[in-house]
C-alpha cells in the first residue's frame, strides 16, 4: 500500500507542468511565511514584520543573528521550520533556475 502511494506520488509530479510546480512549490512557501509569521508573533511575542523578517531570514538560509528564540518552545519550533523551509526555498529556486537554463537552450 505504501509502495503504491510513493509511485502514485512520483507519476504524479513527474508528469506536472513546470507552471503547476511553480504554483504548488509558490503556495507551500506562502503557506510556511503566514504560519512562521503567526507562530513566532504568539510564541516569542515580536512584532508582525519582526516574525515575518524572521522567517525569510531563516527560510533563505541568511540567519543575520538580530532576531533570535529566546524560547524553548520558539527555539524547537526554529529547528523544524528550518528543516522544512530551507530545502523547500531551495528547491523552488533550483527549478526557476533549470527553466531558465532550459529556455536557452531553446
Amino acid at each position: 500500500m505504501k509502495k503504491r502511494i510513493k509511485k502514485w506520488v512520483l507519476d504524479t509530479l513527474h508528469h506536472l507542468s513546470f507552471y503547476r510546480k511553480i504554483e504548488i512549490e509558490i503556495l507551500f512557501i506562502i503557506l510556511l511565511l503566514c504560519s512562521g509569521t503567526l507562530i513566532f508573533h504568539l510564541v516569542e511575542w515580536w512584532r508582525t514584520f519582526d516574525a515575518l523578517y524572521f522567517t525569510v531570514t531563516t527560510m533563505a538560509a541568511v540567519g543575520y543573528g538580530d532576531f533570535v528564540p529566546k524560547t524553548d518552545l520558539g527555539k524547537s519550533i526554529s529547528m523544524i521550520y528550518m528543516m522544512v523551509g530551507m530545502p523547500l526555498f531551495i528547491y523552488t529556486s533550483a527549478l526557476l533556475v533549470e527553466r531558465r537554463l532550459m529556455r536557452r537552450k531553446e
